[in-house]
């Protein structure tokens, strides 16, 4: 079975202790690409070097929405989130290896916090990720917690996203069918799906992936968080997409084996792998 995981974080220190066998661990299960997404400089920094590590890795750049406020908090400029994406701009200017192959993850987090400011300030880094993805030609992964409605209304004011300029994917998608339909109608973008649909009470999720063109979907852990229903509450790691991947194909009620290669595909058109 193809496994590509769109979404992964294996360079957190809870890898630390035995990373390269948990690597290994994941090559010999089928796992043939992973994306080593950033959360802000320190975490982009470490993406791209650990993807630089292996032939089958690559890397993203990009400020989570809920590390804009410390960044905004931390700097020390007239422009507090410059300094991010000056960063990112340069790591972008020097990616002549082609490691780095998407801006993110940005978007929207109302969960934990919600202020009239940290909104300002979530969607000015979320346009300059935009912005970024149009003059790099690179999809964008967003995360969306709590904000279904602003997301949906950002893509739409936003002429980049509104035009269909750019492609990109909605990361560990939690919302329901009419959700991917505006996503994947309206933007052209993917949803991602990874461990929390085989949780017994994710039943929105199933069902958007039940009403979602498999074409539109592609596979991730968010590793090493959200481990799928059989190993739920432990360390997640990429070679748990196989459980993914036979729920989407008893959804779709399609082989397993075929429903790996078209989610396989999925991820390689949408961030231009050969």
């Amino acid at each position: 079975m193809k496994i590509f995981d769109t979404h992964t974080h294996d360079y957190f220190s809870t890898f630390d202790a035995d990373r390269n066998t948990m690597l290994s661990d994941d090559f010999n299960a089928g796992v043939q690409h992973k994306i080593q997404i950033g959360c802000d400089i320190d975490t982009s920094s470490q993406a791209i070097a650990l993807a630089k590590t292996d032939t089958r890795m690559f890397a993203t750049v990009g400020l989570h929405p809920c590390h804009v406020e410390e960044n905004v908090q931390n700097a020390h400029t007239t422009t507090p989130l410059e300094h991010c994406f000056t960063y990112f701009e340069k790591e972008l200017q020097n990616n002549t290896d082609n490691k780095i192959i998407g801006i993110g993850e940005t978007g929207f987090d109302f969960y934990h916090k919600d202020t009239p400011e940290m909104r300002k300030q979530q969607k000015l880094s979320f346009e300059k990720h935009i912005d970024l993805c149009k003059k790099y030609s690179l999809p964008i992964i967003i995360h969306t917690r709590g904000a279904r409605d602003e997301t949906l209304e950002f893509l739409e004011n936003n002429p980049i996203t509104r035009n269909k300029e750019i492609t990109g994917v909605i990361h560990c998608f939690s919302e329901n069918a009419e959700f991917a339909k505006s996503i994947t109608d309206k933007f052209n973008f993917f949803i991602s799906i990874g461990g929390a649909a085989t949780y017994p009470k994710s039943h929105e999720i199933r069902d958007a992936i039940k009403n979602t063109p498999i074409e539109y979907i592609v596979t991730e852990t968010d590793s090493p968080y959200l481990a799928p229903q059989s190993v739920r509450g432990k360390r997640n790691q990429s070679k748990n997409i196989k459980e993914v991947i036979e729920l989407i194909a008893e959804i779709k009620q399609i082989d397993t084996e075929h429903c790996a290669d078209i989610l396989f595909h999925n991820a390689q058109r949408l961030f231009s792998i050969k």
